[in-house]
């Protein structure tokens, strides 16, 4: 089609009533909610197309979105349609590129360069770690990543480094939290902007609020000249970009917003769900349209999603519906443990790979929290099926693993230098760069490692003050001792455990709860349990001592999977957060850990806000499934070296039961979410105690320690960790010890050492 207006408007055809009717409507603000896969982005793209029909020019159209992935879906959509002289003339981008435009016309009315530079999040991080350095401040205590935080909530609320400082409520928490100086560090971060002729990225929105208020002028400008905004994902603006809106667009008739309160699940990155809820406070006249036919899943999928979500409160109602067909119910499947659940996953991709003839393309994995993949990496991998990460890197490649495993070779191997350079000044410890280069030169002129420059810095001619000499023989001292524990045959658990106690690496992440932090925090304490399982499964299968260089060899074969060279072109499972997986779709979704305490997460129990939002994920996590969709949890799963029970999420009560069914006895109890249906009665009994040193076996626990006699071939058991098995041979006469094989639910068959293995006759 050409750049000319379309002679009729046959792309309505395409459309349905209820797109057709927010399409049309030019006849005030109007506000399009839009349902779960029901096609908001062909309305959006039709819409400005039907504006373009009726005489709007293209210059004179603004298109906001949240993602420069979306524009450019958007901007191709309508060049199809309307040909690319007019689609490149449309003002069509993100909240900060279409504004850092803006403000780059108007920059001298804020006094500032036309050609400022615009600071990344590493830049404004680095700046705001100067400035901690400049201001003598304990960087343990103000920790930048922190500090940037504080700085870019500042103003996405719109708060100048003065009301900052003037808020005597915000000084009160900020004294409490023993950081009393952050006020001092926000002035120093803008006035160094200032002076470097630099915007951070939540300038951007910032300065174009102060713009668009100061000077009316201009205010008036934009009114006039934009005759159409349009804004995608509503339910995702923060204070800031509301505010822009609300100035933009005060009598303009032509605003179109679009959005779904049901799919606002960005609240930790500033997104206010008020925004879409209220926004006929905004804009009195505001006419609402519904889009609540979903193309993408199956009417019980649909239906499933609907009577979760309708347990909002917080809500605009809606009826969304599929006419797709009815397709199968959802399956909630309960699994003994974290270890079963990653099997049963994995089982059931490949059973529905063979039976439907779908690709691992079309199946994705979906979990609360990131540190939740790495059983499922593991269980992935043994069957062989590809997989990636969306968004994210493996569990073994992330920065906080790959530190602690650095401290793990460095206790087997002084001599690894690469760990050596890696960990030696982190967490922090005052040995820099120029410290690492005089030791790195040291030891390529004497032809030594660099564990020896690093004991003996004077002998190698190291030209180094005495903190840093200090500093040096600390780092050295942790080393060693770990070196030694390795020497004397402790366990990883132990070693893990005091690697972790020597280095405090723990505390870098504790102390700061931001999002990026909390999921480092998650991932540390994920390698720790992981650690612990596999010293207590090297002791129950008489495999080894459970030591380091033992782990170490098990890991190293996950790292060489996850850097081998992937064909590009082979079909993956996607494993990824739910939070990734917005605006995606799947044919097979499996969404892992929906269970108390972590689909709804811990952190949001005491806030009815922050429930709701947690109600919404899952809601979303559902809604990216096309044809099935699988909801599983455990009964228990182990943490810090024990087995924890935990209870199934009180979100699956919130689905009405005729959408769902129940494999295997998963079903739950309609009274009470303490309990499940079938209860067999170890589930009420308490844990088996885990083993930690082979000594301590025989008496940890007479319920779960079995002799040979008692036990026959045909016996089923339920493991602590591998779930549920069957008992296929004993053999009470092994010179090693009484040991029986099992062949588990999950497919594995293992052999268990009697004295150390945990385990309940069922």
């Amino acid at each position: 089609m050409g750049d000319a207006q379309t002679e009729t408007p046959d792309y309505l055809v395409q459309l349905n009533e209820q797109q057709r009717a927010a399409v049309l409507y030019t006849g005030g603000p109007q506000l399009v909610i839009a349902g779960a896969g029901s096609g908001k982005t062909r309305v959006l793209a039709y819409k400005i197309v039907h504006l373009l029909s009726h005489g709007y020019e293209p210059w004179r159209i603004m298109a906001l979105t949240f993602t420069n992935k979306a524009a450019r879906e958007m901007r191709e959509r309508i060049t199809t349609l309307v040909g690319a002289k007019a689609a490149s003339r449309i003002l069509m981008g993100t909240f900060h590129s279409v504004f850092a435009r803006m403000l780059r016309s108007n920059a001298k009315l804020l006094g500032l360069n036309r050609n400022y530079t615009i600071y990344d999040a590493a830049d404004s991080r680095n700046l705001v770690k100067t400035i901690i350095k400049t201001l003598s401040l304990d960087e343990k205590v103000y920790k930048p990543q922190s500090v940037a935080a504080v700085i870019s909530n500042a103003k996405n609320d719109m708060l100048s480094p003065e009301q900052y400082i003037a808020d005597s409520g915000i000084q009160r928490i900020n004294t409490a939290r023993n950081m009393p100086r952050l006020g001092e560090i926000y002035v120093a971060y803008c006035a160094r902007c200032r002076r470097a002729d630099a915007l951070d990225f939540d300038d951007l929105l910032y300065y174009t609020n102060i713009l668009l208020r100061d000077h009316p002028d201009v205010r008036r400008h934009y009114q006039e000249f934009y005759r159409y905004i349009l804004v995608d994902e509503y339910q995702d603006t923060n204070f800031a970009q509301h505010m822009i809106i609300s100035q933009l667009c005060p009598d303009n008739p032509g605003l179109c917003v679009v959005g779904d309160d049901a799919q606002s699940i960005y609240s930790f990155r500033g997104a206010n769900i008020a925004n879409i809820l209220n926004l006929q406070r905004t804009f009195p006249t505001i006419k609402t349209f519904k889009l609540e036919r979903n193309y993408r899943s199956s009417q019980n999928i649909i239906n499933a999603a609907g009577s979760l979500i309708s347990k909002n409160k917080q809500q605009i109602p809606k009826n969304v519906y599929s006419e797709n067909g009815v397709g199968t119910r959802i399956e909630v499947v309960r699994s003994y443990s974290d270890y079963e659940e990653s099997f049963l996953v994995t089982n059931r991709i490949s059973q529905l790979k063979m039976s439907s003839g779908d690709t691992y393309e079309d199946f994705a994995i979906l979990y609360r929290t990131n540190a939740q993949s790495r059983i499922l990496e593991e269980s992935l991998r043994k069957r062989n099926i590809p997989y990636r990460i969306y968004g994210g890197l493996s569990f073994y490649q992330r920065k906080e693993v790959k530190d602690a495993l650095a401290y793990f070779r460095l206790a087997m191997n002084p001599d690894d230098e690469e760990s050596l350079k890696r960990v030696i000044n982190f967490p922090a410890r005052g040995i820099g760069d120029t410290t690492l280069k005089k030791i790195l030169a040291a030891a390529a002129v004497n032809d030594v490692p660099l564990w020896a420059v690093v004991k003996a810095p004077l002998q190698y001619g190291l030209n180094i003050n005495a903190g840093t000499q200090r500093r040096l023989r600390a780092f050295e001292d942790i080393v060693t001792e770990l070196n030694d524990m390795v020497a004397t045959g402790a366990t990883a658990d132990a070693i893990s455990d005091r690697m972790l106690s020597l280095t405090h690496m723990m505390d870098e992440y504790k102390s700061d709860n931001t999002p990026e932090s909390i999921t480092k925090r998650e991932n540390l304490e994920e390698l720790t349990n992981d650690v612990k399982a596999f010293v207590q499964s090297q002791h129950e299968q008489g495999l080894g001592e459970g030591t380091i260089p033992e782990y170490m060899a098990q890991t190293s074969l996950a790292t060489d999977a996850d850097t081998a060279e992937a064909d590009a072109d082979t079909p993956k499972v996607t494993l990824m957060t739910i939070h990734a997986a917005k605006g995606l779709e799947y044919g097979n979704v499996f969404v892992v850990g929906v269970e108390d305490d972590l689909l709804p997460s811990m952190m949001s129990k005491d806030s009815p806000a922050a429930i709701e939002e947690e109600r919404r994920l899952l809601y979303v996590a559902i809604t990216r499934a096309k044809r099935y969709c699988m909801l599983s949890y455990a009964t228990s799963r182990f943490r810090n070296g024990i087995t924890e029970f935990t209870k199934p999420s009180p979100f699956l009560k919130d689905i009405d039961s005729k959408y769902l069914s129940f494999p295997s006895g998963s079903e739950i109890v309609e009274n009470s979410l303490d309990q499940t249906r079938r209860v067999k009665p170890w589930l009420t009994r308490k844990p088996p105690i885990p083993v930690r040193q082979p000594q301590a076996s025989a008496s940890t626990s007479d319920e779960s320690t079995f002799h040979a006699s008692q036990l026959s071939v045909g016996m089923d058991i339920r493991h602590s960790r591998f779930g549920k098995g069957t008992i296929t041979e004993v053999d009470g006469k092994n010179p090693g010890g009484a040991r029986i094989k099992v062949r588990f639910d999950t497919g594995e068959i293992k052999i268990l050492m009697l004295a150390f293995a945990r385990f309940t006759i069922l």
